[in-house]
């Protein structure tokens, strides 16, 4: 659990380093409403930091099992986990903002929550802007689908397993550890809130899913392309736009 929790604050202190560098460029009040639009940038090199002490404490090999090299059967499998993990996380997204706005301002909610607030969002020309999500694109999805199934569901669960926790336990511990890591990607208060549970919810029927398949290479599939399509769509779009 140790690592999981020097990742969490590898993650925070990139978000606040960060903040404090938009915010002396810009002028503009310190705060981690001006990172979301970098925080993919700031994962790249958290993840290979967070791969590296994984794999000197000897963990990569052995939490990818005796074939850890990718099979036809994982990928058919990630697929299927990639349905099956987007269901829970949409429902909490949307009991989430349900219970914070209400019937009445549910569908309105979208609209502000997942936005960042006036003066937080970054004027970034063209070229930098291409540039950026470009290195997202290609850099983000192979480093952190791995790095995050080895540390919450491999490394976390497996040391709650070993220790002879409960296995709700097993399951919804590092489930909360990956909700809060999450919350560095929201652009406000609300969106903390609804990133921590969503992604809490992802992260405890991909625990389930580890318990039960044994296998994390599957997983690993699934938020890799899950990664992938979140990553390439800026590109996409300036491409477009460009």
């Amino acid at each position: 659990m140790g690592l999981v929790v020097t990742r969490i604050a590898l993650l925070a202190t990139a978000a606040a380093a960060t903040a404090a560098i938009v915010a002396a460029a810009t002028g503009a009040p310190f705060s981690l409403a001006l990172t979301p639009q970098l925080s993919a940038l700031y994962f790249i090199p958290v993840n290979v930091v967070c791969l590296a002490l994984l794999a000197r404490a000897g963990g990569v090999r052995r939490l990818l099992g005796d074939r850890p090299f990718l099979r036809g059967s994982d990928v058919g499998y990630g697929l299927i986990w990639l349905f099956v993990l987007f269901v829970p996380f949409a429902a909490a997204i949307n009991a989430v903002v349900l219970l914070l706005h209400g019937p009445s301002g549910y569908g309105a909610a979208f609209e502000t929550i997942f936005v960042p607030p006036p003066g937080a969002e970054l004027a970034l020309g063209p070229g930098v802007s291409l540039a950026l999500a470009a290195v997202v694109a290609a850099l983000f999805p192979v480093t952190n689908a791995p790095v995050e199934e080895l540390y919450y569901r491999g490394h976390a669960q497996g040391r709650l397993e070993e220790r002879g926790a409960h296995p709700a336990v097993v399951v919804l511990v590092p489930a909360l550890l990956f909700g809060l890591q999450h919350v560095f990607l929201a652009p406000s208060a609300a969106a903390m809130l609804v990133y921590a549970v969503a992604f809490a919810a992802w992260g405890a029927t991909a625990g389930v899913i580890y318990r039960r398949q044994r296998r994390l290479m599957p997983l690993i599939i699934a938020h890799f392309v899950t990664n992938l399509m979140t990553a390439a769509v800026p590109l996409v779009l300036l491409l477009t736009v460009g």
